[in-house]
């Protein structure tokens, strides 16, 4: 009687391996689905911070320019004041951009849950899963 409860165990564990297979991938495309919107969520962060970068370079040359050049060529000829003032916001818009590409790639780092789904792939062949 335990040689046959043993063997329903056995056929049993094999019957339920579909089902359990299904269930494994399922629960990593669900993980997979979570850290992709995640990632999507900060790399529209990062592209908000370049969109600001860009517009506030594109309000500090418009609004700023004229008086900046105007105070500046009291001081050195105007084609120097013109060049000097270019040159500073030239810098603030790179850090700005700068920032917001950092981010952006930030966002897209490898998927944990890729890796995962990897491992287990590989793991079943081997006998053996493991979990997180």
């Amino acid at each position: 009687m335990a040689k046959d409860s043993k063997t329903r165990g056995f056929f049993r564990l094999v019957a339920d391996l579909p089902r359990e297979l299904s269930d494994l991938v399922r629960a990593e495309i669900r993980l997979l689905q979570s850290e992709f919107a995640g990632k999507l969520r900060a790399a529209g962060i990062g592209i908000g911070w370049v969109t600001l970068g860009v517009t506030l370079v594109s309000m500090f040359l418009t609004m700023l320019v004229v008086a900046l050049i105007l105070g500046l060529a009291e001081f050195m000829p105007a084609w120097a004041a013109a060049l000097t003032v270019g040159a500073g916001a030239l810098v603030g818009g790179i850090a700005f951009i700068a920032i917001g590409v950092a981010s952006i790639r930030k966002g897209f780092t490898p998927f944990e849950s890729v890796d995962q789904i990897a491992k287990d792939f590989r793991n079943l062949g081997k006998g053996t899963t493991s979990g997180k």
